[in-house]
């Protein structure tokens, strides 16, 4: 099984990976992506959170070497976002000193966007109770057809927010839990799993193990 490297993953990501898939390492990076996207819940609905990077349109970038653009203050638009999503959550308080650091301007800044998504991912591993270790892949494979991609375990370009490359999941089923705002705005299934992190606390674990479907 292999999925995509992932800024702040969503519930399904985390299912794969929790279920032995492999992180792409050798391929090419691809914008608007969750590759550097993720998608969070606000007072005014779904809002998209966009790591920039130094970006050359004529060049394939290998995912390794993409570096992340430190011009713009994209760590203290992303914490400032995120604070002002989930101030209210059950659990932001219990799990905002673990993640704060990683949004420190003066402290935190590596250079290569896999890096960064590496170790929030280790991160959220171990605040969800997953085992952390990583696995990546060891060479590339071609794509599956995207009809047939999940049937393959190749969830690199079907996990998307692009309606085009979206392909149903049997072995994925999204969780329901109460989202801060529901009052307002209508529930919107898997979003980044920080989402769950925040409302659903110390279940969130469980219930990314319970959204896995075997067939």
């Amino acid at each position: 099984m292999r999925v995509t490297t992932a800024y702040l993953g969503n519930i399904q990501y985390f299912g794969k990976l929790v279920s032995g898939a492999r992180i792409e390492a050798h391929e090419n990076f691809q914008k608007q992506t969750y590759r550097n996207r993720a998608e969070v819940m606000t007072a005014a609905g779904v809002r998209p959170l966009t790591v920039p990077v130094v970006w050359d349109h004529r060049a394939k970038m290998p995912i390794r070497e993409v570096r992340i653009d430190y011009t713009l203050p994209w760590q203290r638009e992303h914490w400032r976002t995120l604070k002002a999503a989930y101030a209210a959550a059950p659990y932001f308080d219990h799990y905002a000193e673990k993640l704060a650091p990683f949004y420190d301007e003066s402290g935190y800044r590596p250079e290569y966007l896999y890096d960064l998504n590496g170790d929030l991912t280790v991160l959220l591993l171990r605040l969800f109770g997953f085992p952390d270790a990583l696995r990546h892949t060891e060479d590339y494979v071609p794509p599956a057809p995207l009809d047939y991609a999940a049937a393959e375990g190749d969830f690199r370009e079907i996990i998307s927010h692009k309606p085009r490359l979206w392909r149903p999941d049997p072995s994925f089923s999204a969780p329901e839990y109460y989202q801060v705002f529901a009052d307002r705005v209508p529930f919107a299934p898997n979003l980044s799993a920080v989402d769950l992190l925040f409302c659903e606390g110390p279940r969130a674990g469980e219930m990314i193990r319970e959204s896995v479907i075997l067939i």
